[in-house]
């Protein structure tokens, strides 16, 4: 299976094998050129699918030649959440998760894609259910991108589905309490996972190139050399270089405390005593050094870590065969949670 994660900068591409023991066979990664893709919205499918066909071909270590393909629905233009309805016939649930939705959805129904599953048995004649949306606008280029490649779409998913499959044990019914976080160039996804299923995600519009912009701001650097200040120096308070890490650490504690208020309020919303027991960290801008002394200021006492996207790629204690760092890997946790898709799910 080949997982596709197209985002508003960069193209990336894992390929794992299917079968009963998944292994890694080959990951690749393209640039989008400015303008091609813009808050989720493909604004060129030419030019996608010509930055797609390059990535496949120069993955690493091997080409990647598979068809069978599952790609990914940015968090930005789409929507989860669990919903309680009356216990019914499939065609009465399908009405009345759309009635449930409607007032909580950012998005005209008549222009998304809606699917649902059951998260429970009924209890009282109710029962709660999964609803992800996806608008049209986002999912139809896309289409017509792999369409193009002359690709086989298993399916498309929410970028959030991708990665819990990616960072959480495939056979995850007994997690508990587990906020990921996904810190992109762009923006932010926040996903609560809890009592063995997702629950909530939302999106906060800003990420790792903010950072940027705001120590290039304080210090007078261009936008490349800030973005090398970053990743040399990174936020620690142990740091040497405080001209440095003490603006790039305001910044980073802006977008966590965003992340805070956000992750508090799907709490709220998700209600039935959930409570965060965990944070994982995932995407490029997880690589930050010293991002988890922040992370720690924001949510005192709760463990927090970079995520392992090899979770259910290799066995426990042979991290050290897997073909990238875990760091490298974070930048990939979206395309191998989609390269893992099983084939229940078609």
């Amino acid at each position: 299976m080949v997982g596709i994660d197209i985002s508003d900068k960069s193209i990336k591409v894992a390929e794992v094998t299917e079968g009963d023991t998944p292994k890694l066979r080959a990951v690749g990664w393209a640039a989008l050129p400015p303008g091609t893709l813009v808050q989720g919205f493909i604004q060129d499918v030419a030019q996608v699918a010509q930055n797609l066909k390059e990535a496949m071909s120069r993955a690493s270590p091997v080409p990647i030649v598979g068809k069978r393909v599952a790609a990914s629905i940015p968090e930005i233009q789409s929507f989860v959440s669990v919903v309680e309805v009356p216990m019914m016939s499939t065609r009465e649930m399908d009405e009345a998760v759309q009635w449930a939705v409607q007032q909580h959805i950012p998005f005209d129904l008549s222009r998304v894609y809606l699917d649902w599953q059951p998260l429970s048995e009924a209890h009282e004649g109710k029962i709660h259910v999964l609803v992800g949306a996806a608008q049209r606008e986002v999912a139809d280029p896309l289409l017509a991108v792999l369409d193009e490649l002359q690709l086989t779409t298993v399916g498309l998913e929410l970028e959030a589905q991708s990665i819990v499959r990616s960072l959480l044990p495939l056979d995850a019914r007994e997690v508990q309490g587990v906020l990921i976080v996904d810190l992109g160039a762009v923006s932010t996804n926040v996903i609560f996972f809890d009592q063995g299923s997702m629950r909530f995600t939302t999106s906060v519009p800003q990420g790792g190139d903010v950072l940027t912009s705001e120590l290039a701001g304080a210090t007078g650097l261009t936008l490349e050399e800030a973005a090398e200040q970053k990743a040399l120096v990174g936020v620690s308070k142990q740091v040497a270089q405080q001209e440095i890490a003490g603006p790039l650490r305001a910044a980073t504690k802006t977008l966590v405390d965003r992340v805070g208020q956000v992750s508090r309020d799907i709490v709220r919303q998700v209600g039935e005593g959930s409570v965060i027991q965990a944070i994982l960290l995932a995407g490029g801008a997880a690589n930050l050094s010293g991002i988890v002394e922040v992370f720690a200021e924001v949510f005192p006492g709760v463990p927090i870590q970079l995520g392992n996207p090899w979770t259910n790629l290799l066995p426990e204690g042979r991290e050290g065969e897997a073909p990238l760092s875990t760091e490298e890997a974070a930048h990939f946790a979206t395309a191998l949670g989609l390269a893992l898709r099983r084939p229940e799910y078609e």
